[in-house]
Order: C-alpha cells, then sequence, then structure tokens
C-alpha cells in the first residue's frame, strides 16, 4: 500500500502526488518505487482527509515536508489546506521541497498564498546555467524553466523565512558555482547526496 506520510529523524514527510514538471535524470523515483523502506507509488493523490489521518497517525515531529515523488506544488490547493491545518492542530514548522516551477505552471506568483502558513522551503536548483539545467532536469519549458526556478527563489527569499537553494551531488556540478548563485538569490545553500536505491 503506498505510503503518505513518513518520518525521517524528526521530520514528517507528506507523499501528495507522482506528478512533477521535471523529468530529472538523476531523480530518486528512477532508480526504486520505494524510499526508507516506503512505497511512493500512488495508485490515486490523496485528498486532504486521507492526508490529515495519515499524519494522525505520528505523534512526535518537529515539521512536516511536502515532499514524496512528485511535485506537490502541482496540488497547490490542497498544500495551502493541509499546511493551515497543520499549523491549527500541530504548531509545528512546515517546509516545502519543489522544483521551483510553480510560477510558470500557474502563470502567477504562488508564493504570497504560502505566507503565514509555511516556514521554509527548500527549492531544487541543481544548476549553475539552464544549459546544464536542461541537460540533467529535462524542464518542459526549455531554458526558460532555469530563469522561473531562479526567480522563484529570489522572490521566495523576500517572504518566506527560510529559503534554501539546493543540488544533487553529481560529478559534473560544479558546486561552488552553484552555491555563489544560490547566495547571490539570497537562499542558503545545501548539497544533497545522490540516492540510487
Amino acid at each position: 500500500m503506498p505510503t503518505l506520510a513518513y518520518p525521517i529523524g524528526n521530520s514528517l514527510y507528506l507523499n501528495s502526488t507522482n506528478r512533477c514538471s521535471n523529468e530529472c535524470s538523476f531523480c530518486i523515483k528512477i532508480q526504486s518505487r520505494s524510499f526508507h523502506k516506503n512505497d511512493l507509488f500512488l495508485d490515486t493523490e490523496p485528498s486532504f482527509n486521507g492526508i490529515m489521518d495519515a499524519i494522525e497517525e505520528f505523534s512526535d515531529f518537529d515539521e512536516v515536508v511536502f515532499c514524496g515523488y512528485g511535485e506537490s506544488l502541482l496540488r497547490l490547493d490542497l498544500v495551502k489546506q493541509v499546511a493551515e491545518a497543520v499549523k491549527q492542530r500541530y504548531c509545528t514548522r512546515v517546509r516545502i521541497n519543489t522544483d521551483g516551477q510553480a510560477n510558470l505552471v500557474y502563470g502567477r506568483n504562488i508564493i504570497p498564498e504560502l505566507v503565514g502558513i509555511v516556514d521554509c522551503i527548500s527549492v531544487s536548483l541543481n544548476a549553475p546555467d539552464a544549459a546544464t539545467y536542461m541537460r540533467l532536469c529535462h524542464s518542459p519549458f526549455g531554458t526558460a524553466g532555469f530563469t522561473a526556478v531562479c526567480d522563484f527563489i529570489r522572490l521566495a527569499a523576500a517572504e518566506i523565512p527560510e529559503v534554501i537553494a539546493s543540488i544533487v551531488r553529481l560529478p559534473s556540478l560544479d558546486v561552488d558555482t552553484c552555491k555563489a548563485l544560490a547566495l547571490s538569490l539570497g537562499a542558503s545553500f545545501r548539497v544533497r547526496s545522490y540516492y540510487r536505491g
């Protein structure tokens, strides 16, 4: 049975969709249908009540993280509804892990809609330039996808308490250049390990 909520350390991760606006060559779901022994391949996308029921199975967590095998912000209304409910019921920190292309998807700046209900946004920067981004992430928006990610980070940094730009540690990436870009956009920087399943 697919997992909707799964703990890693003191964080509770929520798996709300398998859809994504990218097709990254290094994506975990290419390597394995499970992560930390949790089956993250969804048969159907869960409802608000389904997600909240899954959260209620756990009693000890320091934050709730929207992060499964897809791009959570493709379900923006659900994310907002769950984040608000989590804030009210659990008074805990809320983080979103995202590819940073939501503004392109919706044709508007969605970040103001997250203010007050989201404490941290972690954006997968994944490249120092548009050409590298396309080679690794295969954005359906073309090179505009990378520009949108950078813009999303910059806009989020102006309104969300904590914004992290991350990359996956790949041999072809210049980490220092990626870090310099992340910092110039107003975000902190994180290097994630490449998970092989």
